[in-house]
């Protein structure tokens, strides 16, 4: 019978044998190595040595056994949504107060005889084409049917309201000037911008007059020489702020 110190020498001797054969992985392999260290069995000598010392045997994990790691940064937490990019909508930049359009223009009929008064209409178109407002038709109420002859001026207004706030008899030859306020037809305040004045005139016997030309609406005042067309002559625009 052994004395408990060799006992306790062959168990110590064992164990750190089992120790390396599991971090070897090859403790399934080798049952008779541990065996020819003593005559004991496995589980009574880890059994003696767990009730000498209380503690149990701590197993170093293998490569295929699963270790607990702290999630990284990346796991641990979702990515924020990406905030949606606030659009805010920009205004039309406004006219200053106080400002005014002018159109100056001059009627100087050609040939002799009796010399038929024109029928004349000014008004402002956006780059479009559209009208924004008509600022004068020089017409007969008898004579409404010859209207048609402004053909430019009918297919973008033409209307009975313009007619019924705007318009005027016809004059005889000279200069006249006319001013736009910078409000459209509703009498809404115009943005800053590119704008197309047009003047037109037609009379009995005589030629077809049309004059257009573009005008920026803003900051800086300006003045344009629109040039002429036949009997209009001197079409000028002046821009004041």
């Amino acid at each position: 019978m052994s004395s408990p110190r060799s006992r306790l020498v062959e168990l110590t001797r064992r164990d750190a044998i089992r120790r390396a054969l599991l971090v070897s992985g090859s403790l399934a392999v080798a049952p008779s190595l541990i065996a020819a260290c003593g005559g004991t069995s496995d589980e009574a000598a880890l059994g003696g040595a767990d009730s000498s010392n209380g503690t149990a045997p701590t197993v170093a994990p293998t490569g295929s056994q699963p270790t607990n790691t702290e999630p990284t940064s990346a796991e641990a937490g979702t990515a924020e949504p990406a905030a949606t990019a606030a659009t805010t909508a920009t205004a039309s930049a406004e006219v200053p107060g106080g400002g005014s359009l002018t159109v100056d223009f001059t009627f100087a009929p050609s040939g002799d005889g009796r010399i038929r008064n024109p029928y004349v209409a000014v008004w402002i178109e956006d780059t479009d084409g559209g009208l924004v407002d008509t600022l004068a038709v020089w017409y007969q109420e008898r004579e409404r049917k010859y209207l048609r002859e402004l053909t430019r001026w009918m297919s973008v207004d033409g209307s009975d309201e313009s007619l019924a706030t705007v318009s005027s008899a016809t004059k005889v030859a000279g200069t006249y000037s006319l001013s736009w306020d910078l409000t459209d037809a509703a009498g809404v305040a115009v943005p800053a911008g590119d704008y197309v004045v047009c003047v037109e005139a037609a009379r009995e016997h005589g030629p077809y007059d049309l004059v257009i030309g573009p005008v920026t609406v803003g900051t800086d005042a300006a003045t344009v020489d629109l040039g002429a067309d036949n009997e209009l002559t001197g079409v000028r625009v002046t821009y004041a702020v």
